[in-house]
């Protein structure tokens, strides 16, 4: 079934599926029947996702020629103006006087509905609303993200999400899994393998309710596998086999990263070493980072140690997490960002300390320097300060997540839902906690929805007439129009910083656009500045959480005549993937039957690379997303594109590395190669485009810097 849909059929089951067969059949030979002199009635049945009949519910078919195709600039996302268009089916239906112009019918009790005098030579969307008497389900409907020509359409089946009450708490993925892992194969099985369940991870160590070995993508457990076996931080392992050391030297106090890391070997453009970082383990699993100060050898807390219970993220890059003594949270050190498979690739011969693999922190928060004091050079510990898992809003799980003060020790902590199979007790209150982005981040909290569903195996346990409750009171995102699926996604991937209070305020599930930027939203900062833009004004330079939800406003998925592309049509958010980024397609085979041609697919890329260029080139190795997402955004170190002269390691590389970022733009636009050749603009600041990152390893780009547009 498509999208990795999986069902279970009983008995039940299979005969209201055959009823609906045989109700399809015969709608389908009925529904273009003319009512009129060039109209037809378009028929359907509206129902949730266990096909339980939704009465009383407006399905208005929303005429793609209606649809406001308006541009979306970066700039009226920030001013608001866009907020007329930016939901482009639900801003007609709310609007009072365009709704009235809408062909409309309603269902009845048994959820079917027929909507007469449609105009069979247009195609249509279908909007489905609730009854004022229904607050329990949500506006949209599956129909709503694909258009529909009345002549083609037969039985129009609507399916519709369950709103979460606002009673409903939180239970922990254990609890969710109790029914929903069963099948080994189930997609909701395969959810611990996604990059969202392990974005906390005990080094080397997965949780019952993490798979770090079947993650497609980066490998999970590169930077504990730095840590060398030893019995104290002196202590080498094998003769000639030293402990992972780290050197800090090169220290600039104007520069974000202050120091330049380097990793066993000591750099020699300035050879003064200010820290030594020994990563080290012990034979029982106890992994532990012991800072010596070089630079003050009289340093009272020279060769102090810290634990490191975990790292936290793992796509682009992965922190240390460590516990400080006498402190109860954990606090950001270092960041690694050479992680296997990533597409950040930090060079310790590259110019740019950001860049480098190992740094000292990252957007976000957090860093070195909270260790170690650069006007003193001396080592330091944190005291009752805010615990620096200050990403704790999204990475922690958005609503689930609550700060708290400490009365002991004064510091800010994060803290989540209790689960019997959580990671580690972030609150220091003695319970495991459920860290990451799991079950109830996408679906909302799952204490009524739990309680429905026991209901069903209560009554038949004691004789009573079999009701299905199940899959009630839970937000199904597939079910969602696009607009509102995409946000769910947007609340955390976005870097425009635009939720205000976050931490006591965070959106719930299944909300309009409309409704996050009233009630959610910074009025005064509802997109991202101009200052995050790269000289074209339209795709952004990145952070610590991508830009893709912005990206994806702006661009020709959000708002079409055929379909409306949500987040979760090209990304599989349960983690049943076989390709990275849990896509639903090979984003890199060439032969017609990758991600994108599921949908493009009259589109041959040797014909289109020749139409859009005038160039002869061979589809071998041309891929879609070469050319369409380039990697504009910078999140962690990026890797060098194209080379235009040899670099040797000093600030002069500036003139001869064009750089790819890490973050993909999905704009879906090809950046004009102009965009990087701005007069005076070096390569090693030029904005990442197709034209250096992936032609520019064949084509000569030496003079772009010099070339001004034709």
């Amino acid at each position: 079934m498509k999208n990795g849909l999986k069902w279970s059929i009983t008995g039940v089951t299979a005969l209201t599926l055959l009823l609906l067969l045989v109700f399809e059949r015969y709608s389908s030979a009925t529904a273009t029947k003319p009512l009129t002199k060039g109209g037809a009635a378009v028929k359907g049945i509206v129902t949730d996702s266990h096909q339980r009949p939704l009465a009383g519910a407006t399905v208005y078919l929303i005429n793609t020629s209606q649809i406001d195709m308006t541009p979306i600039t970066p700039a009226d996302i920030l001013s608001g103006k866009a907020e007329a268009y930016d939901e482009p089916l639900e801003d007609i239906v709310n609007n009072p006087v365009t709704v009235k112009t809408l062909p409309k019918g309603v269902t009845d009790k048994n959820g079917k509905f027929s909507v007469k005098g449609v105009d069979k030579t247009a195609r249509y969307y279908a909007f489905t609303v609730p009854s004022a008497k229904d607050p329990d389900h949500i506006p949209g409907g599956d129909a709503s993200r694909a258009s529909f020509s009345p002549k083609t359409v037969g039985i129009l089946n609507i399916r519709m999400s369950w709103q979460v009450p606002s009673d409903s708490t939180y239970i922990g993925t254990t609890a969710c899994y109790v029914c929903h892992a069963a099948d080994a194969d189930a997609d909701e099985q395969s959810c611990k393998h996604h990059g969202h369940a392990l974005m906390f991870h005990k080094m080397n160590q997965d949780s019952a309710n993490q798979d770090a070995a079947d993650h497609v993508g980066s490998n999970w457990n590169d930077f504990a596998n730095k840590f060398t076996l030893a019995t104290d931080y002196k202590t080498p392992v094998a003769p000639a086999t030293s402990i992972e050391t780290l050197y800090f030297q090169e220290y600039n106090s104007t520069s974000s990263n202050k120091f330049v890391i380097y990793e066993n070997t000591p750099g020699t453009i300035n050879p003064t070493i200010y820290v030594k970082a020994f990563l080290w383990k012990t034979a029982a699993g106890v992994y532990n980072i012991t800072l010596q100060n070089v630079i003050t050898p009289t340093d009272p807390n020279n060769f102090a140690t810290f634990v490191v219970p975990m790292t936290m993220g793992g796509y682009i890059r992965q922190r240390i997490l460590v516990k400080v003594p006498n402190l109860k949270g954990l606090y950001k050190m270092l960041s690694y960002q050479s992680l296997t498979g990533s597409a950040s690739q930090g060079t310790q011969s590259g110019y740019d300390r950001s860049r480098k693999p190992f740094v000292e922190g990252g957007s976000g928060g957090g860093s070195f320097t909270d260790f170690f004091d650069t006007t003193k050079n001396l080592i330091k510990f944190p005291t009752s300060a805010t615990s620096n898992i200050s990403c704790a809003v999204c990475h922690l799980g958005g609503g689930s997540y609550a700060s708290f003060t400490d009365p002991a020790t004064g510091e800010t902590l994060a803290h989540t839902v209790a689960d019997p199979n959580g990671v580690i007790d972030l609150g220091g209150d003695g319970s495991a906690q459920d860290v990451g982005v799991n079950c109830e981040q996408c679906h909302g909290p799952g204490s009524r929805h739990r309680e429905e569903a026991l209901k069903s195996v209560q009554n038949a346990g004691v004789g009573k007439p079999s009701v299905d409750t199940t899959a009630k009171f839970i937000v199904n995102p597939q079910m969602l129009g696009a607009d509102r699926a995409s946000l769910i996604c947007g609340r955390c991937h976005d870097t425009s910083g635009i939720l205000a209070n976050s931490s006591t305020n965070f959106p719930p599930v299944g909300i309009s656009r409309a409704q996050f930027l009233a009630n959610y939203a910074n009025p005064a900062n509802k997109g991202a500045l101009p200052s995050s833009f790269w000289q074209d004004g339209t795709h952004q330079k990145g952070g610590h959480h991508g830009f893709v939800y912005s990206n994806w406003l702006l661009s020709k998925h959000s708002r079409n005549e055929m379909r409306m592309i949500a987040c979760d049509d090209c990304h599989n958010a349960m983690g049943n993937s076989p390709y990275r980024y849990s896509l639903f397609g090979d984003p890199d085979v060439t032969d017609g039957t990758g991600l994108c041609q599921q949908c493009h697919s009259s589109v041959v890329i040797g014909d289109h690379v020749l139409q859009q260029t005038g160039s002869v080139m061979k589809s071998e190795g041309m891929r879609c997303p070469t050319c369409h997402m380039p990697r504009v955004g910078k999140g962690g170190a990026g890797r060098v594109a194209t080379l235009i002269g040899t670099p040797t390691g000093a600030a002069t590389d500036v003139n001869l590395e064009y750089w790819e970022n890490d973050q993909s733009s999905h704009v879906f636009d090809v950046p004009n190669k102009f965009n990087a050749g701005v007069a005076g603009q070096l390569p090693g600041n030029a904005m990442p485009i197709p034209y250096t990152n992936s032609c520019g390893t064949c084509h000569d780009a030496s003079k772009l810097q010099f070339q001004a547009p034709q």
